[in-house]
């Protein structure tokens, strides 16, 4: 994508309106900044942090299972050779850091970061997003397109994307 359009929209109901023509008219990667979110979708990171818990759990286990019986067997007082009661525990503790892991980078992960440089972080009207703005940006080959549909809109400022 070569060029783009940054539209600022003084209310999200206007933003949530606008969206469903844009993404219609297929121009190209639409992104949106606002103060909140507006589209509640479901996200992976529950899900990441649960395996990475139950698998960190897990190798834990198996660790302790291994040393126990095959690297390092001892005999003492007619013990069981796998003593797993007394694994839980440390089991538990190490699913828990795991798990407190995965869900830390996966959040890198998912959310594409850290960016140190975006294009569009130059356009002034972009720092009202976090306050009182509500943005959508259109990476589009065909500017000209997206500025027509946008002017049916009716959008506070359009400004061309650096």
């Amino acid at each position: 994508m070569s060029a783009g359009v940054l539209a600022v929209f003084a209310t999200e109901e206007e933003l949530v309106a606008a969206l469903a023509p844009l993404r219609s008219a297929d121009l190209g990667t639409i992104e949106t900044y606002t103060p909140r979110p507006i589209e509640t979708g479901t996200s992976i990171l529950p899900m990441l942090i649960l395996l990475g818990g139950v698998l960190g759990a897990i190798a834990s286990f198996l660790l302790q299972s291994y040393g126990d019986t095959l690297g390092y067997p001892l005999d003492i007082g007619g013990r069981p050779d796998i003593s797993w009661p007394a694994f839980i525990p440390i089991a538990f503790e190490n699913g828990v850091l795991v798990a407190v892991l995965a869900g830390f980078f996966s959040y890198f992960v998912v959310n594409r970061m850290p960016r140190l440089y975006e294009p569009i972080d130059e356009c002034p009207s972009i720092r009202r997003a976090t306050r009182d703005a509500w943005c959508v940006a259109i990476h589009t080959d065909r500017p000209e397109r997206a500025h027509a549909i946008l002017r049916g809109l009716s959008p506070i400022q359009v400004e061309e994307l650096p």
